[in-house]
């Protein structure tokens, strides 16, 4: 079905809606393992950072998401990343954290305009309901669970075939 569906140029891309975390761990490993051959995911390519390229190319041929894509990426993007080197690997966290604190910046910009419409103690209120420590807290958590999650795809690879 799957390659039948690959095949199909009216299929625009694969989606499941609510997968669990077994399927969708599964769902990360295939799609590693297949986007490992192509050029854009080659280990000197993902050290350039995320390009539309591994969207298109990603997309193209294997009708996967432009989300899921950039999850590829940062999967073996980390597998690419020489951990025990200080400055490649903070290189590495500061992208993914970047990527997770997306929703906190369109939060943000909401306060913002928020702030046009309350009074001042409102205002005030809402925000210390928005502590940065609190952000910051959960960064890092959702940081280390996506590495763990990613982790476990890598290894699963290392063990299938050297990618």
């Amino acid at each position: 079905m799957y390659e039948h569906s690959c095949a199909d140029p009216l299929v625009c891309d694969i989606t499941v809606e609510d997968p669990s975390e077994n399927f969708t761990r599964l769902r990360n490993f295939v799609d590693a393992l297949k986007c490992s051959s192509l050029p854009s995911f080659q280990p000197d390519k993902l050290k350039d950072g995320f390009s539309e390229e591994m969207v298109a190319e990603a997309g193209v041929k294997y009708k996967i998401t432009a989300v899921q894509v950039r999850k590829i990426y940062e999967l073996l993007r980390l597998r690419a990343t020489d951990v025990s080197k200080a400055e490649e690997y903070k290189k590495y966290r500061l992208e993914v954290k970047r990527r997770l604190n997306i929703p906190f910046q369109k939060e943000k910009k909401s306060l913002q305009k928020l702030e046009k419409f309350l009074q001042p103690q409102e205002y005030e209120a809402v925000l210390q309901s928005k502590s940065v420590d609190n952000q910051h807290e959960f960064l890092e958590k959702s940081y280390r669970d996506v590495e763990l999650e990613y982790r476990k795809v890598i290894e699963r690879l290392s063990a299938h075939v050297e990618v």
